[in-house]
């Protein structure tokens, strides 16, 4: 490894039946609410595979909350998705401070990272929103969903500064796995 550079430790949340069935409710219930209002998914295939992906991220990092003793203010998981709403994130609070957190999920053909990966943000996704004031934190699962992690976090006004990969379905914003923070530092404030 380079003088430098740093090496993030994921950290890697259990799997069991109720984490799947609550990932599959929360999926579903999108997927369901967006057929019956005639919602069509603004970035990509949307579906229900994409949103249970989604839905995996976002039960690690309120896991990964529990067991670091992080109090959360708000979690994005609600009976009903009829309307969106674009601050329908976590909110944390870390040393007396609230801190709204987005989670990303990625698909990898495994876990094992090496220091060439890239994650996405969305392009439009990021474009669209006008403050920029929030943490994303990036989670990925293996291709057979039974293994989640998450890989680090990026204060979200970092992003904009990387390169937009135009070749793939939607365009977005290519983030080095190596420039992410260590998710014991996200512990630390």
């Amino acid at each position: 490894m380079a003088r430098g550079e740093r090496l993030i430790k994921p950290v890697s949340i259990p799997i069991n039946k109720k984490f799947r069935e609550d990932c599959a409710y929360y999926a579903h219930i999108i997927v369901e609410d967006s057929f019956q209002n005639g919602m069509k998914s603004r970035f990509g295939s949307g579906g229900f595979f994409k949103h249970y992906v989604g839905k995996m991220g976002e039960m690690a990092f309120f896991k990964f909350c529990m067991q670091e003793g992080i109090a959360v203010k708000h979690i994005p998981f609600r009976e009903g998705y009829a309307d969106l709403n674009e601050r329908d994130d976590f909110v944390v609070i870390i040393h007396n401070v609230e801190r709204i957190i987005e989670v990303k999920t990625a698909v990898l053909k495994d876990l094992k990272l090496d220091k060439e990966l890239r994650l996405f943000y969305n392009e439009k996704q990021y474009n669209d929103k006008s403050d920029h004031n929030y943490i994303v934190v990036f989670a990925a699962t293996n291709k057979q969903l039974t293994q989640i992690a998450l890989l680090g976090w990026i204060p979200a006004s970092e992003i904009k500064k990387y390169p937009v990969r135009k070749d793939i379905v939607s365009p977005a914003y290519a983030i080095p796995l190596k420039d992410l923070r260590d998710m014991r530092l996200f512990v630390e404030g």
